[in-house]
């Protein structure tokens, strides 16, 4: 029975001894880490979270509107829609007149950006965590209601039974 008592006592002390590594034991080794030996600290955290180049496209496109001069032919207006050109007509430089045109342009506008990968890791596992605490709750809540639904459905029944009872 003596044996019995010291190996509870033994199994409550292990237990008792035995924790989990939570965030704040975590940050306090990282600042240990880091008064101590902040090079290999830095190295570390360089190496486990690099920062990433990120770049954004932004395609415009823009019709602008300029005069420029332009060699045009007088044109006879004619009653026709098809026009027949029988000879070659020379132009000099006193037709040339000037006319607005539109011109189509592109501008690509390309930005590059640094953004920091502990923070994405973070924020991915902190997404993660609420994913999953989520899916608990969601399961906890099917499981009372669950538990609702029996307690009616007993309800209904001892109802049905106390009225088969009370005609007798």
């Amino acid at each position: 029975m003596k044996k019995i008592n010291y190996l509870c006592l033994a199994l409550v002390f292990c237990l008792g001894s035995c924790s989990k590594y939570n965030p704040s034991d975590a940050l306090r080794d990282l600042n240990k880490a880091n008064d101590r030996q902040p090079m290999t600290t830095a190295d570390f955290v360089s190496q486990k979270f690099p920062c990433t180049t990120k770049s954004d496209t932004i395609v415009e496109m823009q019709t602008d509107y300029k005069y420029i001069s332009v060699v045009c032919p007088p044109s006879d207006t004619l009653a026709n829609d098809t026009i027949y050109i029988d000879k070659i007509k020379i132009v000099d430089k006193r037709s040339m007149t000037k006319r607005m045109i539109a011109l189509p342009s592109k501008t690509v506008t390309i930005t590059k950006y640094f953004e920091d990968s502990a923070k994405i890791k973070s924020l991915s596992l902190a997404n993660s965590q609420a994913q999953q605490d989520l899916k608990k709750c969601s399961e906890k809540r099917e499981s009372s209601s669950q538990w609702i639904k029996w307690l009616i459905i007993c309800l209904c029944i001892s109802i049905l039974l106390n009225l088969i009872q009370y005609r007798r």
